[in-house]
């Protein structure tokens, strides 16, 4: 509706604009030659020194006396007559073809048999046409499909995320109902038939529930720190010994073999990379047949951690699916039914935040997770993470192999 005003109101004023000033034009011209007639002093041809090229002298009866060339031959201008109290007047005369003229009549005289100039020019085309509403509607139609685009995307942009967390607070809510609706179950199972039920597992199925409970609020709440500032300042970490760390804290279970290559270096966190690699290495070890791999180097720029496993592997089409919040392939269920399905998605999350990414490749075998981070130093670029590294003596690079508990073979 705006623009439809603002667009009639644009038409008007540049149709009056234009008008006034034909108008005016032609005025000035039609007094110049009536003074001159009353002078008699008009030449022959009346010469056209402006736009306003059609002029002509017509007498009492109609006749032309005089003219412009341009008007040389034609019939008067007009009929019009101004009376002697109203000598200068507008016109707009249209022919049978449609062709209009935009004139000044002055009455030269107030005498009755006094003659009238005729001052005027051909009505532009912006007034002859439609034209000028078709360039204002275009330009119009442009400025609401602009400002449509404009409030999509900003709209758009603006409750996106507010889709994210309705959808996260959605999915958090079917995901903490499963345990605590088991977890009531057996409860109330105890209390109304406490013959029947052997209150050791009832307390120890309540604990499982009460334990997952826990992992996925702990889980929540790392996610929620991550969005905000971490107030931790960063720390030069050797990825090398974080990962021989988190292996040895490892418990009973299949081995890990680490290859690690020396002084490979990144800015950060390091308790949160240290939750990343431990997800890395539970998610692994729970889907391993005989083994787990983990390999530490650097190419160019970035440091790379590959955890790989022997198990089944994951496939292709559910690579990204797997770092969605909640989601869990049918074979994590089977094998590990009280995660919380946080992990891989938390672990992106840190891996960006450390301007990094985390990422499934191929594999001949199983699984192999690949964490990508920003080298400290020189080679470089730190991105959040960049400060200026303490000088340290060159190290000649080395293979670390590490493994974990229970022991191992170690070796290539």
């Amino acid at each position: 509706m705006a623009l439809v005003v603002g667009g009639v109101g644009l038409d008007l004023a540049i149709r009056y604009r234009i008008q006034s000033d034909t108008f005016f034009a032609a005025e000035q011209v039609a007094a110049r030659w009536s003074a001159a007639a009353r002078n008699g002093a008009v030449p022959r041809p009346i010469p056209a020194l402006t736009d306003i090229s059609l002029v002509q002298l017509v007498d009492a009866r109609g006749r032309v006396v005089d003219s412009s060339l341009q008007a040389a031959g034609m019939p008067p201008l007009s009929t019009l007559r101004p009376p002697a109290d109203n000598r200068l007047q507008e016109r707009t005369e249209c022919s049978a073809q449609d062709r209009c003229v935009m004139l000044m009549a002055n009455r030269v005289t107030p005498a009755p048999d006094s003659p009238v100039v005729y001052a005027g020019t051909a009505q532009p085309s912006l007034l002859a046409t439609h034209n000028l509403e078709y360039v204002i509607a275009a330009g119009g139609v442009l400025i609401l499909v602009s400002v449509a685009w404009m409030t999509w995307s900003t709209v758009g942009r603006t409750l996106r995320p507010v889709e994210r967390e309705r959808q996260f607070a959605s999915t958090t809510s079917h995901e903490l109902r499963t345990p605590i609706a088991g977890l009531r179950a057996r409860l109330e199972e105890a209390l109304l038939y406490p013959e029947d039920v052997d209150p050791r597992d009832t307390i120890q199925g309540a604990l499982r529930a009460t334990g997952r409970l826990e992992a996925i609020v702990d889980d929540l709440l790392l996610l929620t720190r991550l969005r905000g500032a971490d107030a931790a300042p960063p720390e030069l970490i050797e990825l090398g010994a974080l990962v021989a760390e988190e292996v040895s804290a490892l418990g009973p279970g299949v081995p890990v073999h680490v290859r690690a290559a020396g002084d490979v270096r990144v800015r950060g966190s390091r308790i949160q990379l240290a939750r990343v690699v431990g997800n890395l290495l539970s998610n692994a070890r729970r889907h391993a047949v005989s083994a787990v791999t983990v390999s530490v180097d650097s190419v160019d720029d970035q440091a790379l951690v590959a955890v790989t496993d022997d198990g089944a592997g994951i496939p292709p089409a559910d690579r990204e699916r797997v770092f969605e919040r909640f989601v869990r392939l049918d074979e994590a269920r089977r094998r590990d039914s009280g995660g919380s399905g946080l992990g891989l998605a938390i672990s992106r999350d840190i891996a960006r935040a450390h301007k990094g990414t985390l990422r499934i490749e191929d594999s001949p075998v199983g699984a192999r997770f690949v964490l990508t981070l920003p080298l400290s130093g020189p080679a470089g670029t730190a991105a959040k993470w960049t400060a200026a590294p303490r000088k340290t003596a060159a190290k000649p690079r080395k293979n670390i192999w590490f493994a974990g508990r229970p022991p191992a073979e170690t070796g290539p």
